[in-house]
């Protein structure tokens, strides 16, 4: 079933936070207690996150982690992205390192067409979301259009 790891529901947490704090230095400790998590997969999230380019680390006595981007720019299929890798709905839809299907039936799958329509609509839904809506509790719309969704569906 589809459904948001932890690890990223975490990342969308701390972006937010840090987001809304913007260009401060915020330590892991102050983030996990904000929202009552555990302190070590904060800090986790928050490596991934820095390594993913999404936030800056500073080190030292009053280091921590700061949000110095444009939260407009970020949307949460990027973060999903550098949180979880690549990821796709269903494996028909999903490449190896060398751009080639791995599911061997990809070619033959009655349901491969709906599937790649529902995964582009998906997918689309999380790139249309901001930083910047998340942190200030809005939500863009429409998140799915559905001449857009049919539309993908009858080109596959």
């Amino acid at each position: 079933m589809l459904k948001i790891s932890r690890l990223t529901d975490y990342g969308f947490l701390a972006s937010m936070y840090l987001a809304r704090k913007h260009g401060e230095i915020v330590a892991a400790r102050e983030i996990a207690a904000f929202y009552h998590l555990p302190a070590p997969m904060i800090t986790k999230v928050l490596k991934t996150l820095h390594q993913g380019g999404v936030i800056q680390s500073h080190r030292g006595v009053s280091g921590g982690y700061s949000f110095d981007s444009d939260a407009e720019a970020i949307t949460l299929g990027h973060l999903i992205d550098v949180l979880e890798g690549q990821w796709d709905l269903v494996e028909c839809e999903t490449t190896d390192e060398h751009g080639h299907a791995t599911c061997s039936i990809r070619l033959a799958c009655p349901s491969r067409r709906f599937m790649f329509g529902i995964n582009r609509a998906i997918k689309s839904a999380f790139e249309q979301i901001t930083l910047a809506d998340l942190a200030r509790g809005s939500m863009p719309t429409p998140l799915i259009d559905k001449g857009t969704l049919g539309e993908a569906m009858r080109t596959q």
